[in-house]
């Protein structure tokens, strides 16, 4: 936590005596001089003098506040994990001693405690365990370092997503009992940093993504199923010849990957599909939509990684070394939590003849690959339907987006400044829609999903808080809430009803965002390049931002687009 306003705001507010100490050792104070003092005393003055001595209601305040505060607030070692792109890992056991206000403990296995031999085993094993739970039913020694009321953490948590933007959050349960992969003994031990791929040791996967864009007939408005069914056949037989032709660096991952044989197929251009269908991305209609046509592309991954098995054979960790075992690894397969949703008539041939694939559905970002091809990213609605481009004459020209611009041209007499519903934008959606959306996706990936749940700016921390508690009941296995302008804006005032980023007298009103296509991004001369070698540091998606490397993410400071994650 890199802002001195949220660690006062943190002393204030938390009653774990543990977090007010962190706080007050990361802060850093600084009293005003006597000319200082003095300087902010004379502005103050001006306060009921008529004209305000030339100065603004906005300047008085800030003096004022400053003579509160008698001092600047900075913090020690402000650059420490700026960088880095960091969830948390949360229990079942944590998140119902946050609804009981109950104390939760905090440990981890005894590495100080530990002698050489012990020390030996925790070096080699525990990476592969990864879970203090599972480490103390091992027989291993596990420490309590301390107990905390589970509200004071949560609220911790809440407050640095709410004004920072970090941490993401990952649902190890929930993401335990959805995985295929409890069936031939493993666990999910880690996520990716963006979240969409949680693995067990040493796995690995292969990304891709359908372009649903494509997959909307435009002159009935319908999802052409046919032809979405078919595309998904064509991409998991693709992915899974990935996996012989990848070369593979490490021993463990080789043995791990043609082992589970797990591909990733996803995503891009949903929102396209909903207004080709004129369908509203986050309404009651739209969730219906979204769910049948995951369910399609769910079902339809299964059934042709059971016809490859045919073939080619199950992936080998279901084949035991016996008939009964390799039966027994099977029925196993097919009562794993995500598999009980499956239809029967997949179930039964999983049973007959194996699967090819341990998992197959994963939605990636595909920031790059969605923004190349001009569609919607992942399953993320657009940032915006307008952009600005640069005239020939250096004045900037407002365009509408691909997609507006062909509904425009199809619609004659549309008015652009007054688009149908469909056309809605992230910043316009409600949080709580986001969230909806990803746990109906959810439903119907064995993998993980990477989501962004935007807020907008005056977004305070009890309603974040309700956010990721929604996306937690709802089944999804991690989430992200970025509140508008946390990432690079200075927090003006923490109280929840008057949260805002900005300046707090602007009173203009909301303008729509904007968003840039592939074929509108500056010549590379015009551009720093230090981000990606086709769209320099500027984000192509909102195009304020820049692009920056964070956690192993490129992710943009203004939309916190992801645009290099996987795919």
């Amino acid at each position: 936590m890199q802002n001195p306003r949220i660690l006062r705001f943190l002393l204030e507010n938390t009653k774990d005596e543990t977090i007010k100490r962190y706080a007050k050792e990361k802060l850093k104070f600084t009293p005003f001089t006597e000319q200082e003092i003095a300087m902010y005393q004379g502005i103050t003055n001006y306060k009921t003098i008529p004209g305000l001595g030339g100065f603004n209601e906005k300047i008085i305040k800030d003096a004022e506040e400053k003579l509160q505060a008698g001092g600047t607030y900075t913090v020690h070692n402000s650059e420490f994990l700026t960088g880095a792109n960091i969830s948390v890992c949360l229990t079942k056991e944590f998140m119902e001693a946050v609804e009981n206000d109950a104390e939760y403990e905090l440990r981890f296995p005894d590495v100080e405690g530990y002698d050489a031999d012990r020390m030996k085993i925790y070096n080699e094993q525990w990476h592969e365990v990864g879970d203090v739970r599972e480490w103390k039913k091992m027989g291993h020694k596990v420490r309590v370092y301390r107990k905390i009321k589970a509200k004071e953490l949560w609220n911790l948590i809440n407050i640095c997503a709410t004004y920072s933007a970090e941490p993401g959050i990952f649902f190890i349960d929930n993401a335990n009992d959805m995985t295929n992969a409890k069936s031939y003994g493993q666990k999910v031990v880690a996520t990716n940093p963006c979240g969409e791929q949680p693995l067990a040791p040493y796995s690995v996967c292969n990304l891709a993504a359908v372009n649903l864009a494509e997959m909307a007939d435009k002159e009935t408005k319908t999802v052409n199923f046919e032809k979405l069914a078919k595309t998904v056949e064509i991409g998991v037989r693709m992915q899974d010849n990935v996996i012989d032709a990848t070369p593979y660096f490490l021993a463990e991952n080789k043995k791990q990957a043609l082992g589970e044989r797990r591909v990733g197929l996803g995503v891009m251009g949903l929102h396209d599909l909903l207004i080709y269908c004129e369908t509203e991305y986050g309404s009651e209609e739209g969730n219906v939509l979204i769910d049948k046509v995951f369910e399609t592309i769910a079902t339809t991954a299964y059934r042709a990684s059971v016809e490859i098995a045919q073939e080619k054979g199950s992936f080998p960790f279901l084949t035991g070394e016996t008939a009964e075992e390799t039966n027994r690894l099977r029925e196993a397969f097919t009562k794993t939590g995500f598999m009980e949703k499956m239809p029967e008539d997949i179930k039964a041939s999983i049973l007959e003849h194996g699967i090819r694939n341990s998992h197959l559905l994963t939605v990636a970002p595909t920031g790059s690959t969605g923004t190349m091809v001009g569609v919607s990213t992942g399953l993320e609605p657009y940032f915006s339907f307008s952009y600005y481009r640069s005239g020939r004459l250096g004045k900037f020209i407002e365009v509408k987006a691909d997609i507006v611009q062909e509904y425009l041209d199809r619609n004659p007499g549309a008015n652009p400044e007054n688009l149908p519903n469909w056309f809605i934008a992230a910043m316009d959606l409600a949080p709580e829609a986001h969230a909806d959306v990803q746990c109906v996706i959810q439903r119907w990936i064995d993998s993980s999903i990477s989501k962004t749940v935007n807020a907008p700016k005056g977004y305070s921390v009890e309603q974040v808080q309700k956010v990721y508690e929604r996306l937690y009941r709802g089944g999804a296995k991690g989430g992200t809430v970025y509140v508008d302008g946390s990432r690079d804006s200075q927090v003006l005032t923490l109280k929840a009803e008057e949260n805002t980023f900005e300046d707090e007298l602007e009173t203009k009103e909301k303008t729509k965002q904007h968003v840039v296509l592939v074929d509108t991004i500056s010549d590379l001369r015009s551009t720093d390049v230090t981000i990606g070698s086709e769209v320099g540091n500027t984000c192509p998606v909102c195009r304020k931002g820049k692009v920056k490397e964070i956690g192993g993410c490129n992710t943009c400071t203004n939309c916190n687009a992801q645009l290099k994650c996987g795919l």
